[in-house]
C-alpha cells in the first residue's frame, strides 16, 4: 500500500479518521493506540515482514533513551548512545549498503587473483528504513543532549516512530514536536477537513499528472541505445527529471501532511520552491528541509561546524554532504552527487564574503542582474548534478554530462523528438505550467492554503478541475515514488 493505492482512500484513511476522531473521541490513549495499530498495518502492507525492523529500532531507542536519562554517569550515557546508534546504523548498512559494499569489493578483487569471490545477497530494501532510522536516532541523541526528557509512555513513542503518513518517505519529524501535539485528545476541526483534502489532491496531481508524465520522458531518454551526445535531448531529459523528482517527492510530503491534518497533527514542510534558490546554500534551505536540518543538527554540528576554524568547517561540510548523498542510495553516484554539492557550498562560502561580491549584490544598479545570475548559475548547477543522481551507468553518465555542457556533442531537436514517447505536446505544456506555478509560488507563497481558504465555490471548482486532470492526463504506466528507494 502507498499513497497512490485506491485502497488508501477507499478504506484505510476513512477507517483511521472514523475510528480515531469519532469512535474514540475524547479518549487520548485509545486514539494514540489506534494510530500505532493503523501505522503498523500500513507498514505491513507496504513492506511485509520488514515491520520487524521498525519494531526493533523503536523498542531499542525507547529503552536506551530511558536508561540514558536515568543514568548519572556520563561515560555510561555515552556508551548507551554509542550502542543504539551503532545498532541502528548496522541494520541500515546491512539492508541498504551491504550489496553495494560487496559489489565494490568485487571490482577491487578483480585485480588480485588470491582474493575470494563474494556474491551479493540481493537483500530487499525495507521501505522507509532511512527515514525511521534517522528519526529514532535523533530522539536518542536529543535525550543524551538533555534537550528534553524521554517519552513517559511507550505507546506514545511507538506511535511517533511509526506514524503512518510520514513513515515511508518522511518528512523526518522531531520527537518533541510530535509529543507536543498529542498531549490532548485529537478532535475534528472543520477547517482541517478542507485543508487536508486540498493538500492530498494537490499532491496527487503533482504525482499522477506531473511526475509520472515526466517519468515517461526521462525513462525513454536515459536507457541503453539512446545517443546522449544530443544536447537537446539531454537538456530535455534533465529538465524533466528535475521536475519529476521534485513533484514526486513533494507530492508524497503533501499527501502525508494532508493525511496528518485530518487528525489535527501538523507535519513540517519539506520543500519551499527549491528551483527559486539563488545559491547552493539557499537550495539546501529549500530542498528536503527535514533531512538538511537533520544533517545540520546531528552531523555537521557534531563534526565541529564553524566552531573550530575554516578547515574544520570545510571538512564538516564535505563529510555531511557526502553522507547525505550516500543516505539517498547505495551507489557511488550518490556519494559523488553529495561531494559535488559539498564543494559548491564551500565555493559559495568563499565567494559571498568577498567585498566585490557584497558590493555587487547590495548596489541598486547591479543587484538585479547579480541576483538573476546567482539564480541561473544555481539552477544550471542543480540540474547538472541531477544527471549524476539519475544516471547510474558510468558510460551513459559520461555521455550525458558531455551532452549537457555541449562537449563533443550536437544539437538536434528533431532527433530528440524521435526518442520521446508519442505524447509530447501534453508533457511540454505541463513543463510550462510547472514553471509558471513554481515561479508564482516562490514569489507569492504556497497555493495550497490559499486554495483551502478561498470561497467554497472557488475551492470546489479547483478541486474538481484537479480531479479531471488526474482522470484524463495521468499516463497509462504509473511509477513508484522515487524516495521509496531511500
Amino acid at each position: 500500500m502507498d499513497f497512490t493505492t485506491p485502497g488508501y482512500y477507499i478504506w484505510f484513511l476513512p477507517c483511521v479518521i472514523l475510528s480515531i476522531l469519532a469512535l474514540s473521541r475524547g479518549r487520548k490513549r485509545i486514539q494514540i493506540g489506534l494510530i500505532l495499530l493503523f501505522s503498523y498495518l500500513f507498514f505491513l502492507l507496504a513492506s511485509g515482514w520488514h515491520v520487524v525492523l521498525l519494531a526493533i529500532s523503536t523498542l531499542m531507542d525507547w529503552t536506551i533513551a530511558k536508561r540514558i536519562f536515568s543514568s548519572e554517569n556520563q561515560r555510561t550515557k555515552r556508551l548507551l548512545l554509542t550502542f543504539t546508534l551503532t545498532t541502528n546504523l548496522i541494520l541500515l548498512a546491512v539492508f541498504k549498503y551491504l550489496d553495494m559494499i560487496i559489489r565494490s569489493y568485487g571490482l577491487f578483487s578483480l585485480k588480485f587473483w588470491w582474493m575470494p569471490d563474494i556474491d551479493p545477497y540481493g537483500l530487499l530494501l525495507p521501505v522507509g528504513i532511512s527515514f525511521y532510522t534517522f528519526q529514532t536516532m535523533s530522539y536518542s541523541i536529543d535525550v543524551y543532549r538533555s534537550k528534553y526528557e524521554p517519552y513517559k509512555d511507550f505507546i506514545d513513542f511507538a506511535a511517533y516512530a511509526s506514524f503512518f503518513p510520514q513513515l515511508v518517505a518522511g518528512p523526518i519529524v522531531r520527537a518533541d514536536d510530535f509529543l507536543e501535539q498529542i498531549q490532548s485528545p485529537l478532535t475534528f476541526q472543520e477547517r482541517n477537513f478542507r485543508l487536508a483534502i486540498t493538500f492530498i489532491i494537490y499532491g496527487l496531481v503533482k504525482k499522477l499528472v506531473f511526475a509520472n508524465n515526466m517519468a515517461a520522458h526521462v525513462d525513454s531518454i536515459f536507457i541503453d541505445g539512446v545517443d546522449l551526445h544530443n544536447t537537446a535531448l539531454v537538456w530535455w531529459g534533465t529538465l524533466c527529471f528535475g521536475i519529476q523528482i521534485y513533484c514526486d517527492f513533494s507530492a508524497y510530503t503533501d499527501i502525508a501532511i494532508g493525511s496528518a491534518i485530518f487528525l489535527g497533527i501538523q507535519l513540517p514542510e519539506n520543500f519551499k520552491t527549491p528551483y527559486a534558490a539563488r545559491s547552493p546554500q539557499d537550495f539546501w534551505r529549500r530542498w528536503h528541509i527535514s533531512l538538511s536540518t537533520w544533517l545540520r543538527d546531528y552531523l555537521y554540528i557534531s563534526l565541529g561546524g564553524s566552531r573550530y576554524g575554516v578547515k574544520r568547517l570545510y571538512l564538516a561540510l564535505i563529510v555531511t554532504m557526502v553522507l547525505g548523498g550516500l543516505w539517498h542510495g547505495a551507489s557511488w553516484n550518490f556519494v559523488l552527487w553529495g561531494f559535488i554539492h559539498g564543494i559548491a557550498l564551500i565555493i559559495h562560502r568563499l565567494a559571498h564574503k568577498r567585498n566585490f561580491v557584497v558590493f555587487v549584490f547590495s548596489n541598486r544598479f547591479t543587484k538585479f542582474p547579480a541576483v538573476f545570475s546567482g539564480w541561473l548559475i544555481t539552477q544550471v548547477f542543480v540540474f547538472f548534478t541531477w544527471l549524476i543522481f539519475r544516471v547510474e551507468d558510468q558510460g551513459m553518465l559520461i555521455s550525458a554530462l558531455q551532452g549537457f555542457v555541449g562537449y563533443d556533442s550536437f544539437f538536434d531537436i528533431e532527433k530528440a523528438r524521435e526518442v520521446l514517447p508519442d505524447v509530447q505536446y501534453i508533457t511540454f505544456i505541463l513543463v510550462i505550467l510547472f514553471v509558471l506555478i513554481h515561479g508564482l509560488s516562490g514569489r507569492f507563497g504556497g497555493f495550497r492554503k490559499r486554495i483551502a481558504d478561498s470561497p467554497g465555490w472557488v475551492w470546489g471548482v479547483v478541486m474538481g478541475m484537479s480531479m479531471i486532470m488526474m482522470l484524463y492526463l495521468r499516463p497509462d504506466h504509473p511509477t513508484d515514488f522515487i524516495y521509496f528507494r531511500f
